[in-house]
């Protein structure tokens, strides 16, 4: 008898385990936090284990009971900054499948999530850094620059993309400064080759220079957290996103003003290019977002297509209505095409959804509004707060596509 309870209490422990473990290891692809519950809730059902879990964008609450036990046992993870991997979190999808289904073991699936760390990326380094230059010139377009502020924006964001890889192999205190370092790094060397091309559009160079690292969309996650009742998440991620935006903002500043001290900013404006070539320039950012998002070849064209529909509801929604429809059409265009998505494939709708999403950036507005304000520009106020009307406009967009538009049915099994 003492022997059959002391098998159980092992078989509790390692189902509790590997739920842990397979909650850190969704956080860190870039599983959302709704996401990131449901799966864990499936696999503690299917373990037979009572569970409540709560993700944060720090931390992750494990509490499980046992034969509806009073006492309960927690562990609250830390985890770090999620990153994204769209190519890891379909294999994580198609391992809570195998569990869910008995395909594996216990062990065999403890066995494969450790797998996961010897899984190499779908593009290298190359490819990154290629895909970085793809989306600051692509956003430079959108934002109407010239040849010239094209041109440099998919320079700096090179070298935003090395910065970013000496500092995360370096680690500690570098890592950290990621934001400030590589916004100071743009806004500086934005200034200096404006002393050399005049018509330089210096703050629209350095935002498309790191439009990748701009919390736009966890702002926005934030705020669709709240309104969905979820406030742990969702002041955290509002949270994050806005102190990620300030430090961005400090160290562009101080680039700014390092730079105006030994140098004397001429004046100019240059010309946008030619509508006809933004369409060439849209197609290198969509292009740029998927590889970021570290998307795998199967499901490459897809997110793609996510990317232009999210952007065609923008444009087409502002030229037949305002703006702020605009950004309603964009997001309700999103949040349907990856529920039907998901339905059709039985994958994570996070695959296209995310990629897309950045097409909308309102973080890159309160990023301006933030310059704008410190130069003294009149109304620069209400070029921030526009950061947050974009980020009510999205959620409503995505509430609206997640009423008319259903996600696949979760299945649990027990």
């Amino acid at each position: 008898m003492k022997n059959t309870e002391n098998s159980a209490i092992k078989d509790y422990s390692k189902y509790c385990k590997l739920i842990i473990k397979f909650g850190k290891a969704a956080h860190s692809f870039g599983t959302p936090d709704d996401r990131i519950e449901q799966y864990l809730h499936q696999l503690s059902d299917a373990f037979g284990i009572e569970g409540d879990f709560r993700s944060a964008p720090k931390h992750i609450m494990f509490a499980f009971r046992e034969n509806d036990d009073y006492w309960q046992k927690m562990n609250i993870a830390t985890v770090p900054g999620s990153g994204f991997n769209m190519t890891k979190l379909a294999k994580l999808d198609n391992l809570v499948n195998e569990i869910l289904s008995g395909k594996l073991s216990i062990e065999e699936a403890d066995s494969k999530l450790n797998e996961f760390d010897n899984i190499e990326n779908t593009y290298g380094n190359l490819w990154i850094a290629v895909s970085y230059i793809f989306a600051g010139v692509g956003f430079a377009a959108i934002l109407s620059g010239g040849w010239m502020d094209i041109l440099f924006s998919g320079i700096l964001s090179l070298l935003v993309f090395l910065i970013i890889w000496l500092s995360q192999n370096k680690g500690g205190v570098l890592e950290s400064s990621i934001p400030s370092s590589t916004a100071f790094a743009a806004g500086f060397l934005a200034i200096v080759c404006k002393i050399y091309i005049p018509e330089l559009n210096y703050v629209l160079v350095t935002v498309s220079a790191i439009i990748t690292l701009i919390p736009g969309y966890g702002i926005s996650v934030g705020i669709q957290e709240l309104v969905n009742n979820n406030p742990m998440s969702g002041m955290g991620n509002l949270i994050n996103g806005l102190v990620y935006l300030l430090k961005q903002f400090a160290g562009t500043w101080t680039g700014f003003i390092l730079a105006d001290v030994f140098f004397d900013i001429p004046e100019g404006v240059s010309n946008s290019v030619d509508p006809a070539w933004r369409w060439i320039f849209l197609s290198l950012l969509f292009f740029g977002l998927v590889i970021v998002f570290q998307t795998s070849y199967k499901d490459f064209f897809w997110s793609f297509i996510g990317c232009a529909l999210g952007y065609m509801g923008v444009v087409y929604g502002s030229s037949l209505f305002s703006s702020n429809l605009g950004n309603i059409l964009g997001a309700f265009a999103i949040g349907a095409y990856s529920n039907i998505w998901e339905r059709k494939t039985g994958r994570p709708g996070a695959i296209v959804f995310l990629p897309a999403m950045m097409v909308l950036v309102g973080g890159s507005s309160g990023f301006r509004g933030l310059i704008a304000v410190a130069q003294g520009v009149p109304d620069a106020q209400k070029q921030f707060m526009e950061m947050f009307m974009i980020a009510i406009t999205i959620t409503i967009g995505l509430i609206m596509a997640n009423t008319f538009v259903k996600t696949r049915p979760v299945n649990l099994k027990a």
